[in-house]
């Protein structure tokens, strides 16, 4: 009876570390198989945040610009 026992404990825990490993090997597969694309990912979201901080600090070089060539132009009608 004990040995019947220790089988079914044997069994049951061979079948428990059997299916813990499985999982693990899937969680790796998939991630190898996102990993790609989570990476192109950030990657286009840091180029945008890049791309938008240049925008605005040539907003704001755009309105400087403006305002002297308004002032120019005002100069220039105030001769007349």
């Amino acid at each position: 009876m004990i040995v019947a026992g220790l089988k079914l404990a044997f069994l049951g825990m061979a079948v428990v570390f059997f299916f813990l490993l499985l999982l693990i090997l899937c969680v790796k597969i998939s991630y190898k198989f996102f990993a790609a694309g989570s990476a192109r990912e950030i990657a286009e979201i840091e180029a945008a945040e890049l791309n938008k901080r240049k925008r605005s600090a040539f907003a704001k070089d755009d309105e400087k610009v403006i305002a002297i060539i308004s002032a120019a132009i005002a100069a220039h009608r105030a001769r007349m």
